[in-house]
């Protein structure tokens, strides 16, 4: 039975805390947004009073999230459709089991790291934090990238959303320069209380292969760790998970995303690192 939460916080932040590394998003949302927004709703799958999966509907994402995949998939699968959601997120086992039940889906895997070894980190001194007047040329590089840009309408939008987040000190952004040029970035998606993600981890093309990407994640996991949160992140490219390996990240799940035919990317090659 699907049910919706509309209070009884503690109940759905003790749930997502038994994972809440993976579970950062969902927390961080909760966190600023609560339960009674038009475009964020919440839900249990229970089964008598056990909870076997939690969804959340945030404008067009669902997230699903279930500690130990024992669901009823059919009905989540029915459910996720009733929400509208064009993107789908979760552990990569519940989403292939949902998905014979939503109709014009494709599963793209990925894979969820946690910092567990911060000693392999560079020292925090090979990139700096980004100022306002880099929201533009961020947004540049984000808008560059097909597996980023697909989730936008323009670069503009990317550089109103990175500013906005900046200037309410919502996100942190580091970026590596060269000759004034932003060669290499990366910046916090999401932060709960106690978990930051890290996402959007670009490098110039030219300036690829030459350790940057392993300077601007090390900087930005030793700034989360001075606030005594968990750096956490997700990679689909192989070649960025072994970059992340050697800075002390280990693998803790895999996970996937369920995108309709409008962000579907055919024939994906290279993600930019």
């Amino acid at each position: 039975m699907i049910k919706r939460i509309t209070d009884d916080a503690e109940r759905v932040v003790r749930y997502l805390t038994r994972e809440g590394s993976i579970n950062t998003t969902l927390l961080a949302l909760i966190e600023k947004y609560g339960f009674n927004k038009d475009f964020q709703e919440i839900w249990f799958q229970v089964e008598e009073d056990k909870i076997n999966a939690l969804i959340m509907r945030h404008f067009n994402y669902a997230y699903l999230y279930s500690w130990d995949c024992n669901c009823d998939f059919e009905e989540l699968g029915g459910f996720v459709s009733f929400t509208g959601a064009d993107v789908v997120l979760g552990k990569k086992g519940l989403l292939e089991n949902i998905l014979p039940y939503v109709d014009g889906f494709a599963l793209e895997p990925s894979c969820h790291m946690v910092l567990e070894n911060p000693e392999k980190l560079l020292p925090p001194y090979g990139a700096e934090k980004a100022k306002l007047e880099d929201c533009r040329e961020m947004a540049s590089l984000i808008y560059s990238v097909p597996e980023f840009a697909r989730f936008y309408h323009s670069c503009e939008e990317i550089e109103r959303g990175i500013r906005r987040r900046m200037e309410m000190g919502e996100i942190r952004c580091f970026v590596i320069k060269r000759d004034g040029i932003i060669v290499s970035q990366a910046y916090t998606t999401m932060e709960s209380y106690l978990y930051a993600s890290i996402g959007g981890v670009v490098t110039r093309d030219e300036y690829r292969n030459q350790g940057f990407a392993s300077q601007v994640v090390s900087s930005i996991a030793h700034d989360i760790l001075k606030d005594k949160k968990f750096p956490n992140l997700f990679f689909s490219n192989n070649k960025a998970g072994e970059i992340y390996k050697k800075l002390g990240f280990a693998e803790i799940c895999e996970y996937g995303m369920l995108f309709s035919s409008k962000y579907c990317l055919n024939n994906i090659k290279n993600a930019k690192f």
